[in-house]
């Protein structure tokens, strides 16, 4: 048998790994996806030391800078109810506050982001912006 009917043979006895290879290579794709497209962010304990308000009425507060919260994703967000996407998004946005050193958040109007395709849309994800403060806590 010369060296090109070796190797043709070699293709063929090797064929199905290839489409085994395929299918699990797919799998662990969708696996992943799945686990980074959706997020459901758990509040931390430094998050829930975290007081949220909607209008600063202080002078003695520190800004720490913009924060930004989100909850969902594209791929599963749409499995997820409005309710709990936000609740998503308000403890992503309270933990990041707490990594700022914050331990006032003032939080704007959270916004609900859309995902359409072949049969429709649905709501997918939560955003919610603030600003993280970093106040005396004696007066908080």
């Amino acid at each position: 048998m010369n060296a090109e009917n070796q190797t043709k043979n070699n293709l063929v006895k090797f064929s199905w790994l290839a489409g085994a290879t395929k299918v699990t290579l797919l799998a662990s794709c969708t696996l992943a996806m799945t686990l980074v497209g959706c997020s459901t962010a758990k509040l931390t304990e430094t998050g829930k030391d975290i007081e949220v308000a909607f209008q600063l009425d202080r002078k003695d507060c520190t800004n720490l800078g913009p924060v930004m919260g989100k909850g969902g994703g594209s791929f599963f967000g749409g499995w997820i109810s409005d309710e709990k996407l936000v609740e998503f998004a308000t403890n992503d946005i309270r933990n990041k506050a707490a990594t700022k050193g914050a331990n006032l958040l003032i939080m704007g109007p959270h916004q609900m982001g859309n995902t359409s395709g072949q049969y429709g849309g649905t709501t997918s994800t939560a955003t919610i912006s603030g600003v993280a403060y970093r106040c005396p806590r004696a007066t908080l």
